[in-house]
């Protein structure tokens, strides 16, 4: 008997499951995963998507199981944004939310859709979640209906342009309207709540432990404390290390929620983006170079996050985590742009505000790392996801992103089907 699953253009690759024996002998299992065509295509790293498979035979029959692809839930700020901020109301105190709902915004996304990611075409959320085999990234949270519906579920995506691990910020401009960390573990507190009634306790805790939960914070927080330590009096919200602290807090409340697989992308050189070389008010701004102080800032909370996640996972019984190092693997690609195919690492490919009336993009987009004032281009966004699913182990500690997705919290399979031999 054979039992063969089949995918399409939008789901993982085909498997067959054979199961060959007779009544008096176990049966001879044999697992093929075959790769089409399109999925060469499709996949980011161009090499089949691996799944754990537990297959367990017994003389009369053959029961076929295979661990669930898990689900991705998504939290950060816009280098993952999927479009919740264009669901944010404006505020008298801080007005408009960032928004990335108009063109030039969306230029190379299927249709040349405006989604509100903040990027001409996907971005890194999407191609993780691409390398999982989800296609995309999950929806936007403010985007779902309540409750949420289970039927082709895939995740959440609650991450916000402009978020921050703190909570309360001095109003030092004026895009403070967003969804800050603790607001976002609130939000999939609200998920999770609705969910289990759907799938009940068990499945929903087998789901949570399974799935990988992507985290993107720091850079917003990061700007705020030098511009504390430059241009006003010191205070806490000046110690990296009580950034780091409150980081924590938002960590250890998804763990207790449930939360068991951490990937986290720490900042990038946020003085080498186009937003981060402007003087603010400082002189000797050369365009195009680094601020090596702001820098140093991401630098030590690299570190440091390095550092906390360590201790978590030695204290917080079945905490599995990988750190990608966007830092890193920015540097190296500025270091020598051309070997990617990029001839412009400083500048933004869409000016200021990046929207029709004031310009527009330039052509060669494929070539430019910074889309807007500080995120990356889609071409950009793939390279750093490619990089950190399997790519060189210096982008990742202590693992990749595709071997904490294979790293069993339990063996927990789910069964897909069963049959009998003839």
């Amino acid at each position: 008997m054979e039992v063969r699953h089949h995918g399409s253009r939008s789901s993982p690759p085909a498997m067959e499951v054979r199961c060959r024996g007779s009544r008096s002998s176990p049966p001879a299992i044999e697992v093929i995963l075959s790769t089409t065509h399109w999925l060469r295509k499709w996949a980011i790293l161009q090499q089949p998507i691996s799944q754990d498979v537990l297959v367990l035979g017994a003389a009369a029959n053959c029961k076929v199981q295979l661990q669930k692809l898990p689900a991705i839930f998504v939290f950060g700020d816009g280098m993952l944004d999927v479009g919740n901020n264009n669901y944010l109301n404006s505020t008298e105190e801080f007005g408009e939310p960032l928004r990335a709902n108009n063109s030039y915004y969306g230029i190379d996304f299927p249709k040349s859709e405006a989604t509100g990611r903040f990027s001409n075409g996907y971005n890194i959320a999407d191609f993780i979640a691409k390398t999982l085999g989800l296609g995309i990234s999950p929806a936007a949270y403010l985007s779902l209906p309540v409750p949420i519906s289970m039927v082709d579920f895939t995740g959440v995506n609650y991450a916000s342009e402009g978020a921050r691990i703190w909570d309360n910020f001095y109003a030092d401009d004026s895009t403070q309207v967003t969804i800050p960390l603790l607001e976002q573990v609130d939000k999939f507190v609200a998920t999770k709540a609705q969910m289990e009634p759907k799938l009940g306790g068990s499945e929903l805790k087998k789901l949570l432990s399974n799935s990988i939960f992507l985290l993107s914070f720091g850079t917003t927080d990061l700007f705020h404390v030098w511009y504390l330590q430059n241009l006003m009096a010191k205070n806490d919200q000046t110690n990296v290390q009580y950034l780091l602290s409150s980081y924590g807090v938002g960590i250890k409340a998804l763990f207790d929620a449930g939360t068991r697989k951490f990937a986290v992308i720490n900042v990038p050189p946020i003085g080498c983006t186009p937003v981060g070389q402007i003087p603010w008010g400082r002189r000797g701004y050369v365009s195009g170079r680094c601020d090596e102080s702001k820098n140093k800032l991401a630098m030590e909370f690299n570190n440091g996050l390095g550092r906390l996640l360590a201790t978590f996972s030695s204290e917080l019984h079945g905490f599995r985590y990988s750190v990608a190092d966007l830092y890193g693997f920015a540097n190296a690609t500025f270091a020598n742009p051309s070997a990617a195919g990029f001839v412009n690492t400083n500048t933004q490919c869409c000016p200021n505000p990046c929207m029709p009336g004031f310009g527009g993009p330039f052509e060669n987009r494929s070539q430019y790392w910074f889309w807007d004032y500080s995120y990356p281009t889609e071409k950009a966004a793939k390279l750093a996801a490619a990089a950190f699913y399997d790519g060189p182990a210096r982008f990742t500690v202590p693992i990749s992103f595709k071997k904490l997705v294979q790293t069993p919290e339990k063996m927990t399979p789910v069964l897909l089907s069963s049959c009998h031999v003839r």
